[in-house]
């Protein structure tokens, strides 16, 4: 029997968490009036409020207009800052907990695939990177959804198949909640009024299509499955089996070289990302790495 989603409050940001000190450093932010492009780089490493911010300014656009996929200042600006102090706040969260699922992982491996979509990006050209890092970032705002709306309901699957195939995974959930964690994913996304062609590549990343199904959200939905690939690595100090990193670099082309190479730059610009993720990091004011993303130019510099 499917529990029900209630994604008119997931979208509005009533629900999905962030670390509560990192927003208490964001409205502090917004009270000393930094520069918007510091608090868009803070903004970059949470998948909760990167979304919400999203929504505001998609919903601000009159029918047909541009589709916001990325935060950046010009959009903080455009939002202003009492409306971003409203979407700082703590939301109330249920009392029960999910057990078995690992909040700081989540954050560290959702950090670490926008990092490698945006490096990966960059090298192929398939998208905007900041785009990019915007899917990677979000692809798996469902799974911390059902976390939060069914914490007791998916601790139990967790714990009965949190170690399997993510393949079992995916249609446990879908069995359980009438969406798995993609499909979720991929819904928020589009609530928040993101391009179609994004929010279906984060849906079917974790399979893509085939070899023989040639066209652009496939490419995407490839590198997505790439990034996500390279950010298991990552977490794991680059140790474990490369094949599901190396097959989907054969589908877009890369030699395992290559492959190595993209994987070494996404690891170090999430090195530099991890300390933001960090209670600590809000002592100072951040460093504003977008405008400069040396890694991404050095890894371009080795495919010419």
């Amino acid at each position: 029997m499917s529990a029900h989603i209630d994604l008119a409050r997931l979208l509005g940001g009533a629900i999905l968490p962030s670390p509560a000190w990192r927003r208490h450093w964001l409205a502090t932010l917004c009270q000393q009036q930094v520069p918007f492009d510091e608090m868009a780089e803070q903004l970059g490493c949470d998948p909760a409020l990167t979304g919400k911010i999203i929504g505001l300014a998609n919903g601000a656009e009159p029918p047909g207009g541009h589709k916001h996929a990325a935060v950046d200042a010009a959009m903080l600006e455009a939002i202003g800052l009492p409306a971003l102090r409203q979407a700082f706040a703590i939301p109330a969260l249920p009392a029960a907990t999910c057990a078995h699922f690992d909040e700081q992982r989540y954050w560290s491996h959702s950090q670490a695939m926008a990092c490698a979509a945006r490096v990966a990006g960059d090298a192929l050209k398939l998208a905007p990177p900041k785009e990019l890092y915007t899917c990677g970032l979000l692809a798996n705002t469902g799974q911390l959804a059902l976390a939060v709306l069914h914490p007791q309901a998916y601790d139990q699957l967790l714990d009965q198949h949190g170690s399997t195939a993510r393949a079992l995974l995916l249609r446990e959930e879908s069995r359980r909640f009438g969406h798995h964690q993609l499909a979720l994913s991929a819904s928020l996304m589009r609530g928040w009024g993101m391009p179609d062609i994004l929010c279906d590549a984060v849906r079917c990343h974790a399979a893509p299509p085939g070899f023989g199904q040639a066209g652009r959200m496939t490419d995407l939905a490839w590198l997505l499955k790439l990034a996500s690939s390279f950010a298991d690595l990552i977490l794991r100090n680059g140790q474990g089996p490369r094949g599901p990193a190396t097959a989907a670099a054969q589908v877009l082309g890369l030699d395992v070289d290559h492959m190595e190479t993209l994987l070494r730059h996404s690891n170090a610009e999430w090195s530099e990302w991890r300390e933001i993720l960090e209670p600590h990091a809000h002592i100072a004011l951040c460093r504003t790495r977008i405008r400069i993303g040396p890694a991404a130019r050095q890894v371009f510099s080795e495919f010419i």
